[in-house]
């Protein structure tokens, strides 16, 4: 079969011009263009109330979860989640996914857990990073209470910012369970 710029073409994906290799360029093409466009739509649609937007919410949703932690005050923090939410955790009475509106109340009984045993974490953030709607929190952290005086981990936490409120919040740990060793310095 000859193609209309007269290039000769064949089932054998070894031959330049074969229908295969000119599919894959062609599959490889659409695919590319559309990854880069919905990352591009994403991205547009993620900056709510211009640069920094998506950032603005998500540490001023994470100073309060940060302040829900060293206080047990949990309300400020439960205040900017959505309605429908996804918690996704790594251990105990809450691991797993929970999703919509059984996410939003595993959240709020997960707080108030921690606020009614007097569970306290100082919370040191080491990193920070925006992904689209998306800002991911990376965080060294040990007890502050007595209940909690053997907790020493560090996490990484994802949080999903929709308009002025957050949607998500995922949470994955480097030492599951936490324990009591020492932070390594250096390589």
């Amino acid at each position: 079969m000859i193609d209309r710029s007269d290039t000769r073409m064949t089932d054998d994906p070894s031959r330049t011009g074969s229908r295969r290799t000119l599919l894959g360029a062609a599959v490889g093409t659409l695919a590319g263009a559309t990854v880069l466009a919905t990352a591009s739509r994403a991205s547009a649609g993620a900056s709510f109330e211009g640069p920094g937007g998506v950032r603005r919410v998500a540490d001023r949703a994470m100073d309060r979860f940060d302040h829900g932690w060293r206080t047990g005050e949990w309300e400020p923090f439960l205040a900017m989640l959505t309605p429908r939410f996804s918690f996704w955790f790594p251990d105990g009475q809450w691991r797993g996914r929970h999703e919509g509106e059984a996410g939003r109340q595993a959240i709020g009984a997960w707080a108030r857990f921690h606020a009614d045993n007097g569970n306290r974490v100082q919370g040191h953030r080491r990193g920070v990073t925006t992904m689209g709607d998306r800002v991911l929190y990376e965080y060294d952290s040990r007890g502050a209470s007595a209940s909690t005086a053997g907790y020493l981990n560090w996490e990484t936490i994802i949080v999903r910012v929709a308009g002025e409120r957050i949607s998500a919040l995922h949470e994955y740990w480097g030492n599951v369970p936490p324990v009591d060793e020492p932070v390594r310095e250096g390589r």
